[in-house]
């Protein structure tokens, strides 16, 4: 009987399809913000980022020294990842925005947007604790998981992927 028991609960467990869990307070779809560019006239919200691609939404702070780490380590390999989205926010004044842009380059990458969380929704929302903070979502801009913390480009790439 404890055989029988042990079997069947394998079967159960290995049956199971793996689905991540989404952390408190984060929906399945991808949520609704805006982010000021630039230029600081044009706003984008992110309801009009277009399915097709995955999206990975960096928060960051322009001081940050992870999120500069990664974010050199991005652009060096950003051909293995130009099929993704990616939108770089952040809450600081334009000014640093404009010195992280100009530091990295950000701007000659098609798939890159900087821009200002004017309205604080990334901290509200995500309950972000600090810098970098991905979140990740899917081709369908369904999420996928939340990277926070330094992480390597291959790591992020499997995330990607998956």
């Amino acid at each position: 009987m404890r055989v029988l028991f042990v079997a069947l609960l394998l079967i159960g467990i290995f049956s199971c399809e793996r689905q991540r869990p989404l952390p408190p307070g984060i929906g399945r779809k991808m949520p609704d913000f805006k982010i000021q560019l630039l230029d600081t006239a044009v706003k984008i919200n992110t309801a009009s980022i277009p399915k097709g691609k995955p999206v990975v939404l960096f928060f960051f702070g322009p001081d940050c020294p992870y999120c500069q780490a990664l974010t050199r380590e991005l652009t060096k390999r950003m051909d293995e990842l130009k099929d993704t989205r990616f939108y770089f926010v952040t809450v600081a004044d334009f000014k640093e925005i404009q010195m992280y842009d100009t530091l990295f380059k950000l701007d000659k990458f098609q798939n890159v947007t900087i821009g200002k969380d004017v309205d604080g929704f990334f901290f509200s929302y995500y309950k972000a604790p600090g810098f970098p903070y991905l979140a990740v979502y899917n081709k369908k801009k369904e999420f996928r998981e939340i990277i926070i913390g330094g992480i390597n480009v291959d790591s992020l790439k499997k995330v990607i992927r998956s």
